[in-house]
């Protein structure tokens, strides 16, 4: 990357997070958001990959194409089990994404192959982890990735975030924090916003509606309530097959998943 065009997405990053909100928090307010961060930032891991598309224009099959994958996930056990959005990770999702965002064709473009390499956790000391994905749920847009090689059997312990500590219900116009992780030009710093959860969409399944939805460093990261008490998790809201914005996924549905997962 050029250094100009760098700094040029440093300089806009730091606007924006000066933007979210100029004042200062009250005091009490202020200091629940940074025990949330010191307990919970280790986390927020960063989940790479390379995904190779090869694709059809009319009768021709064109080069393939690599997509560097680069979003943010949230470790939910001890063992490493992490939570990030299917539809960032998923190869077909990102090429109907792909798709919709070219203008209209007189020939059609298919999706002929494509290939995930290389899926691992980035983790807050440097440290590479190979992972892979072990539960998708296209309608949550949630994937679950687990450890895998030396880093399933090492009997290692990580920073997790514990689903089942959650607040009974959420509450409109309520303060909550939003804790996330920039990307690579800022050094994958944890960052923490304040939210707000602005409405509550209860069919066909219950999602928060919140005032960080456009961060793209937002999906993939939980929410807490001041006590500390993860009230879900930032993913795409999905229609027909493509994100569109950024939802909470209450905790219980998360762990609710994961129940389902291990019974199996």
């Amino acid at each position: 990357m050029k250094p100009a065009l760098r700094t040029l997405i440093v300089f806009t990053t730091l606007a924006m997070v000066a933007s979210l909100r100029l004042e200062a928090l009250p005091d009490a307010e202020a200091a629940a958001g940074r025990v949330i961060v010191r307990r919970y930032a280790d986390a927020i891991v960063v989940v790479k990959a390379t995904v190779t598309l090869k694709v059809n224009v009319g009768d021709r099959v064109m080069p393939p194409n690599e997509n560097k994958i680069d979003v943010n996930g949230t470790m939910i056990t001890p063992a490493g089990l992490t939570v990030t959005s299917l539809s960032a990770i998923d190869p077909r999702t990102i090429f109907e994404t792909m798709r919709s965002q070219t203008s209209a064709s007189v020939m059609a473009v298919e999706l002929e192959q494509s290939d995930v390499k290389g899926l691992r956790l980035l983790l807050t000391d440097g440290k590479e982890v190979p992972a892979k994905v072990v539960w998708k749920d296209a309608a949550r847009d949630l994937a679950l990735l687990a450890p895998e090689g030396a880093a399933s059997a090492g009997g290692r312990t990580f920073t997790f975030v514990n689903l089942n500590e959650a607040p009974e219900a959420a509450v409109v116009l309520g303060n909550y924090y939003h804790l996330s992780r920039l990307g690579d030009t800022m050094q994958r710093t944890p960052i923490m916003r304040p939210s707000t959860v602005n409405g509550i969409i209860e069919r066909p399944r219950r999602l928060l509606l919140i005032s960080t939805d456009s961060f793209n460093d937002a999906v993939g990261c939980p929410v807490f309530d001041p006590q500390g008490r993860v009230l879900g998790i930032c993913l795409h809201y999905m229609v027909n097959g493509l994100p569109k914005g950024t939802v909470v996924v209450p905790a219980a549905d998360v762990a609710e998943v994961v129940s389902q997962m291990t019974v199996l």
